[in-house]
């Protein structure tokens, strides 16, 4: 019985504690929008804007308290564009065949406070991966987890700012 008050008590003090999940924005922003990313990859990588920005929106949902709108009902914009994404074979098997893939992924990334225009966050991210086909992954899954990743860290990048700049 002791055990289980200990327990609740515990409970009780981290949900009052204004612990939240995930990460924050900065002061004032809770609705974001984000366009669809700009693509100056060379040589160009047909696609890898609209896969980003999807990434980057279905990971403001899942890891903040964001809300995503429109650009005309929004706090903040956060605009990206794909400077780099190179995509190669790290290690090729006796028989030729690839084993080994290795993604690099580099983004501009800068959030905009919407009423005033003023840059909250201007940075550059990259990010690399790599995947064994002997795993059984493809190289198309490959893509689409090196995507999911950076999408992670832009997001992650998002929070260092919380309440520097206002």
């Amino acid at each position: 019985m002791i055990r289980l008050l200990i327990l609740l008590l515990l409970i009780s003090i981290t949900i009052g504690c204004g612990y939240s999940p995930g990460y924050r924005l900065p002061r004032g922003v809770q609705k974001i929008s984000v366009p669809v990313f700009r693509n100056e990859t060379i040589p160009f990588r047909r696609d890898i804007e609209f896969e980003l920005s999807r990434a980057v929106k279905r990971e403001l949902q899942l890891r903040s308290e964001a809300r995503l709108v429109s650009e005309d009902e929004a706090d903040a914009v956060l605009h990206g564009t794909v400077l780099e994404f190179r995509q190669g074979v790290l290690v090729e098997g006796s028989d030729g065949a690839i084993q080994e893939v290795g993604i690099v992924v580099r983004v501009g990334l800068s959030l905009v406070r919407q009423r005033d225009q003023r840059v909250l966050l201007e940075r550059v991210v990259e990010d690399m991966a790599s995947f064994s086909s002997s795993a059984g992954e493809t190289i198309a899954d490959s893509r689409s987890e090196a995507v999911s990743e950076i999408a992670r860290r832009l997001v992650a990048e998002l929070e260092p700012w919380y309440d520097q700049k206002r």
